[in-house]
């Protein structure tokens, strides 16, 4: 794959471009040079890098290619390269290579407890990429497994709709396993599994989560959430040192009450981490049906950063957190077609590979969704508001009917 991919790139009479701004961007970038192989220029779907230069080059805004290199070859470097295939489709390119092959030689070992991102961005582009370019593989690039409810902040703009809970709770511990269980049944591979809530570490059952993750050899990386409010005990540590796990924690100033104290915990123990820095949140986190058109629902989602941000809930897998997390607050009606129910689909009588089958065309070739007219949507180019300002109550909201509970939760 590597040398069939290096001989077209060397052979081409089309202008190459990197499609990514950033450190994979840059690493391929590197190996273009090394290799002999000419780079034209950047292109990039964020509009936050549209303009700005990049080793020597302006970074084109992906829908604006056409206007500078109409006949390109795209060198795609993102993680999520089908929302990069996509993109460029709907732009008219269909010619483009995965850069994943290019750096299967490269150096991706952590050698601190302070994460080289680097590295890892590099880690993670080769594992999605093939992946990608394996489609008679059932395998996945991210999925967030939601374990609570519960955050130790109550943000009036979470994405994932924590200002909405008014008596949040922890998700049932064997319902989780019974998920995760029936997911690795269906699927060849999980790149990253995310432990998130609320906040992760709101669970004091996180630590047994974390080990049944790590007992399931077909998930590569288990990716741990918090705000940097808690501080997780000393004889957590070792789980957490763990070469498959990687915690994130999001600073938010005051609010991450003890996010010194927690970076301490990181580097005394040797534990791999990234503490983000965010400066702004995209405007999406309102819960009102908008009354939309097919045709615009279809633009809201074709848009949407986050359709492919996958969502465990108690056996249901989402496109998107927004939507898992509108179905537990029953904010929106049972738009049962939005999902699949992983647990039942592997009981069923197509089996495991008919649940595999079932889950790998809802990722690939599922439209928009009932649940996104009640979305704000979610593009790269969205309103922007300021990060965790905080609601003293949770935010009203209209419930829908259910016929029965669907959520279990730890008395």
């Amino acid at each position: 794959m590597k040398q069939k991919i290096l001989t077209r790139l060397k052979s081409t009479q089309k202008p190459v471009i990197i499609n990514g701004a950033g450190m994979v961007g840059e690493t391929v970038l590197g190996f273009c040079r090394d290799n002999g192989i000419a780079v034209a220029g950047f292109c990039d779907g964020s509009l936050k890098v549209e303009g700005t230069d990049f080793h020597g080059f302006k970074v084109m805004h992906t829908q604006r290619l056409k206007d500078h290199y109409p006949d390109a070859l795209i060198l795609v470097t993102a993680a999520a390269i089908k929302d990069v295939v996509d993109m460029l489709r709907e732009e008219g390119f269909e010619d483009w290579v995965a850069a994943g092959p290019l750096l299967e030689d490269l150096d991706v070992g952590q050698n601190s407890p302070a994460l080289d991102f680097h590295k890892f961005s590099v880690e993670t582009c080769i594992i999605c990429h093939a992946g990608y370019l394996n489609p008679e593989r059932a395998f996945l690039r991210s999925i967030d497994l939601i374990i609570t409810e519960r955050c130790s902040l109550k943000c009036k703009d979470c994405s994932n709709l924590m200002q909405y809970y008014e008596n949040p709770k922890n998700v049932a511990l064997d319902l989780l396993f019974q998920s995760v269980d029936a997911l690795c049944l269906a699927l060849d591979e999980i790149m990253e599994l995310r432990v998130i809530g609320g906040d992760a570490f709101m669970n004091k059952q996180w630590p047994l989560v974390v080990e049944k993750l790590l007992g399931e050899p077909k998930i590569k990386r288990v990716v741990i959430y918090t705000n940097g409010a808690i501080v997780p005990k000393v004889d957590h540590a070792p789980l957490l040192k763990h070469p498959k796990v990687l915690t994130i924690a999001t600073d938010y100033g005051a609010l991450s009450s003890n996010m010194d104290k927690l970076i301490h915990y990181f580097v005394e123990h040797g534990i791999a981490h990234r503490i983000l820095q965010v400066d702004s949140w995209l405007d999406c986190a309102s819960l009102e049906k908008h009354e939309r058109s097919k045709e615009d629902n279809a633009k809201v989602y074709q848009d949407c950063c986050a359709k492919n941000m996958l969502s465990l809930s108690d056996g249901k897998l989402f496109r998107c957190p927004f939507a898992a997390n509108a179905d537990r607050l029953s904010a929106v009606p049972e738009f049962n077609g939005d999902y699949v129910d992983v647990l039942a689909a592997v009981s069923s009588p197509a089996g495991v590979a008919g649940a595999g089958r079932k889950i790998m065309d809802y990722v690939l070739n599922k439209g928009a969704l009932e649940v996104c007219d009640y979305c704000n949507g979610r593009p790269l180019s969205g309103v922007e508001v300021k990060p965790a300002v905080q609601t003293e109550e949770p935010l009203s909201f209209r419930k829908f009917p259910r016929i029965q509970p669907i959520h279990q939760y730890e008395k």
